[in-house]
């Protein structure tokens, strides 16, 4: 079992802190070094726009500065974490009113982002076609699934849309599925389940488990891709398994302690088609974004060296 010495996690410091944004700059202190809630959730503020949703590039790969689902989902996924902090309160009261005014009747559901984001520069899987959907949408789940768990977290703020029929339509389509083509979908299902725990049935644990084990990939070649890694789906120590072999879960995150050892930082592992200049940006984002997240799993799985 590997652990990330501290000089190498020093230097993911330094280029967390040298390269990201303010928000990465702002979960990393209050993770590793007694910042505030009140710096990431400003932080986070200035990604809200005035009717609730979020976007301003918040998802690096949607540089689109309107409102998206999408990107308010992200946004959740943070505010959960200080959802008793009063500026957080008022951020969540606007987004779920976004969520409200986004809502699609004919769905039953959210498209991920609107066409408008074409105008932006964007990842290639983002762009939305003529019949309104981008290919992301073409799985339900993401991000209405997850959505929908917000809504039932938060419904106090839910004016409009009816919290138990929603959540009855969700749980429909997971279990109805037969084959798993988007491992995204399943991260959000991951999410709702984790926001609804009731529902986490038997049946379900079943269904959540043979999807994971029709998309993990569990050989180390493939890490180098983009993929749906075991951690993907074991995000700390207590989360269940899903049948996950134990010493695949501690060599995925051996394979995190090597590279920040080797290069002191992550980079994804796509790329954009197109708009070098803005992808050049968007790749520094995401690697402090990565670099973040997996500094905090290693946290999480006590694999940080004290010496």
């Amino acid at each position: 079992m590997k652990q990330l010495s501290h000089d190498a996690f020093k230097r993911a410091r330094n280029w967390i802190l040298m390269k990201g944004r303010p928000l990465e700059q702002a979960l990393f202190a209050y993770e590793f070094e007694n910042g505030t809630a009140d710096e990431v959730l400003n932080a986070l503020h200035a990604y809200q726009n005035v009717d609730g949703g979020f976007g301003q590039g918040l998802e690096p790969d949607i540089q689109l500065k309107d409102s998206s689902p999408i990107a308010t989902s992200v946004a959740l996924q943070h505010l959960v974490r200080f959802a008793d902090e009063p500026k957080a309160d008022t951020m969540i009261r606007e987004a779920i009113r976004y969520l409200e005014y986004s809502f699609l009747e004919e769905r039953q559901g959210w498209l991920a982002v609107p066409m408008k984001s074409n105008d932006y520069p964007h990842a290639f899987w983002w762009t939305v076609h003529e019949n309104g959907m981008s290919w992301i949408d073409e799985n339900w789940g993401n991000p209405s699934a997850e959505l929908i768990g917000y809504l039932y977290l938060f419904e106090e703020y839910v004016t409009a849309l009816h919290i138990p029929k929603l959540i009855d339509q969700a749980m429909q389509h997971f279990l109805q599925l037969e084959s798993f083509k988007s491992e995204h979908e399943i991260y959000c299902y991951l999410r709702l389940f984790a926001m609804i725990p009731s529902q986490r049935t038997e049946k379900v644990e079943r269904q959540l488990t043979k999807a994971v084990q029709s998309l993990v990939k569990l050989d180390r070649e493939n890490w180098e891709k983009y993929v749906p890694f075991p951690l993907k789906f074991i995000p700390s120590p207590d989360s269940p398994s899903f049948g996950i072999p134990e010493f695949k879960i501690e060599d995925n995150l051996d394979f995190f302690v090597e590279k920040i050892e080797e290069h002191g930082k992550l980079t994804p592992t796509w790329e954009w088609n197109d708009y070098p200049e803005a992808w050049e940006k968007a790749k520094q984002d995401w690697s402090c974004i990565l670099t973040e997240g997996t500094l905090s799993a290693l946290k999480r799985f006590e694999r940080l060296s004290n010496e």
